[in-house]
């Protein structure tokens, strides 16, 4: 058997949040938090990371050492360094795969998510981008990490839906 015939897929959102729920200003982040910016590249390397085509042109390149897929219906080649699909179900994936925005790609894929790998900046920010509601769907399992500027918490889907 191969690795992605028994290797489950789990996908797992990678966002920062500001505590008005922004995630974004002006194609790009509001903030600039090194230690956060260390914990992403810890937690997905090695990985496989989705992103819209905004979050791809963002940040301007592959990011190193991953399987960079970029979703979208109006790229027509893929970017060097990158694999292009037009729905997550057209690649073949298994194991942890992060999905790392933006907002449209966080929202389409919500209910396909298995966990929520969540920064929580405790400033408010001014922006133009915010993260769809998840909190009925999910619960915080635990705390990965605290600074003074925020902490990252881990959601896990919830076993009891939101309707009852």
């Amino acid at each position: 058997m191969s690795q992605s015939e028994t290797e489950p897929l789990r996908l797992i959102a990678v966002v920062a949040m500001a505590s008005n729920r922004v995630i974004g200003k002006d194609g790009g982040l509001p903030w600039h938090l090194p230690e956060d910016l260390k914990f992403f590249k810890k937690l997905t390397s090695g990985g496989t990371i989705v992103m819209g085509r905004k979050t791809y042109q963002s940040i301007g390149r592959p990011l190193p050492k991953r399987r960079n897929i970029v979703l979208s219906r109006s790229l027509e080649t893929a970017p060097e360094g990158c694999e292009l699909a037009a729905s997550i179900d057209d690649i073949p994936l298994a194991g942890d795969v992060f999905i790392i925005g933006g907002a449209q790609i966080y929202a389409a894929l919500l209910d396909r998510l298995d966990e929520i790998i969540l920064t929580h900046v405790f400033e408010a920010y001014d922006g133009d981008t915010f993260l769809p509601e998840f909190e009925a769907s999910f619960e915080q399992s635990e705390i990965l990490m605290t600074t003074d500027e925020f902490e990252v918490r881990r959601y896990r889907r919830s076993r009891v839906s939101a309707a009852s």
